[in-house]
């Protein structure tokens, strides 16, 4: 499960950004179905819905996450392809003369059994600057740190370090270098990343052969996919006999309404929110089924509000293995007091100079807002800030049209 995540000098992230899926103890509201209880002293939210106005940084905060998982899974493999093959880093901050040459660092803390790992590295285009993994059970305790090409090993706890850190290249993780070399303790975590999963809610290419290998593969999927469709009454849904082609089936009738035959669609000539409904349904499926961590940008676009907060109800009401789904939205709606806690909210707002700052509405005084306040309306009044919007004035009007004549 997902404790923490930090990320500096990445896109419109300049400075730290700080994000926790650990509750705030004194919050009350929905704490039977919105929280995951453990034994560390601390407990975990289920779901994290963040806001902001457009061009604030939302899909920059769920990027960050992708790429960090991109580098874990393949920086040993990218050490090997040719130079004009390799994935170049360009992603810094680039509107200050500070940051835009300078280094990127990301860092997770999760939990899994019962002990809660850290694991970041900072890094640019050419090299690890610093890599590090702790490991906390009783008390935190260092397994390896990495300045470049110096290495620090715990002999006792991280003796697996010890085998390959003279081969590792210093643009290859150590973590990444160790998985690949079956070593125990760097698998585990290397799974975990495997674990969290990053999807766009408006570009559907990048998973829509996500749906179609699930139901080749998993027979429960077809029936619980099918049963979620019925509204729209979709009789029955297939993998098709092309690569991520998903066929669904709909009742054709007679003049009388009798009822003659089921009529095979591919899901591209479903409607927009059909087609995304279906795209989402086995990532969903999979997240749920299998513990682990979806984050979706644009979450609710094309989907009605009630479906949408059927889909989080998942999450909340009837999530049994501790699976976590964050999201980026703009549908207000979704912003029910009903639905979610103070510290599940997050706001995403950019500066003067073009940085964004991503902050808690757990962060605002029980004077702004309370666990039964109108979370909606108070947002778009932008009380909380982040909703910034076009300002529509005179001298605007007059670039459309041409000042009045008088």
């Amino acid at each position: 499960m997902l404790i923490e995540f930090r990320a500096k000098n990445y896109r419109s992230f300049k400075e730290e950004l700080v994000f926790l899926m650990t509750n705030v103890k004194s919050f009350k509201e929905h704490i039977d179905t919105n929280v995951i209880k453990t034994e560390r002293g601390f407990d975990i939210l289920k779901a994290a819905a963040v806001y902001g106005s457009n061009g604030s940084g939302k899909s920059n905060f769920i990027t960050a996450f992708d790429w960090m998982k991109y580098y874990v899974h393949y920086s040993f493999s990218d050490s090997l392809k040719k130079e004009e093959d390799k994935e170049y880093w360009d992603n810094q901050f680039k509107l200050n003369t500070i940051t835009e040459n300078a280094s990127t660092t990301f860092e997770l803390s999760f939990l899994i059994g019962g002990a809660i790992y850290r694991y970041g590295y900072e890094f640019n285009a050419e090299e690890i600057v610093r890599e590090w993994l702790y490991r906390k059970v009783e008390r935190e305790i260092l397994l390896f740190s990495r300045e470049r090409q110096e290495f620090e090993i715990n002999h006792e706890s991280f003796s697996e370090g010890e085998k390959y850190m003279d081969d590792v290249n210093a643009n290859v993780l150590l973590l990444s270098h160790l998985a690949q070399n079956n070593q125990p303790v760097s698998k585990l975590i290397f799974s975990w990343f495997s674990n969290l999963n990053v999807i766009s809610g408006l570009h559907e290419w990048k998973h829509d052969k996500v749906t179609a290998k699930i139901l080749k593969n998993e027979p429960g999927f077809k029936n619980w996919a099918a049963l979620a469709l019925k509204y729209l009454e979709i009789t029955n849904i297939e993998a098709g006999e092309k690569d991520g082609e998903v066929i669904t089936y709909h009742n054709k009738y007679d003049e009388n309404n009798l009822l003659i035959e089921a009529v095979p669609f591919t899901a591209w000539e479903e409607s927009e929110g059909t087609k995304k409904l279906i795209n989402i349904l086995g990532p969903i499926y999979d997240t749920l089924r299998n513990s682990r961590v979806l984050l979706i940008d644009e979450f609710d676009c094309k989907l009605h509000p009630n479906l949408s907060k059927k889909l989080i109800d998942f999450f909340q009401k009837f999530n049994k293995r501790n699976a976590q789904i964050i999201f980026t939205g703009n549908d207000v709606n979704l912003l029910d007091k009903d639905l979610w806690r103070r510290d599940q909210i997050w706001f995403v707002e950019k500066d003067q100079f073009g940085a964004s700052e991503l902050f808690s509405l757990s962060e605002f005084s029980s004077k702004t807002v309370r666990g039964n306040s109108a979370i909606d309306k108070k947002y778009l009044n932008n009380e909380f800030g982040a909703a910034e919007t076009m300002e529509i004035t005179d001298n605007l009007i007059d670039l459309l049209y041409g000042p009045e004549k008088k």
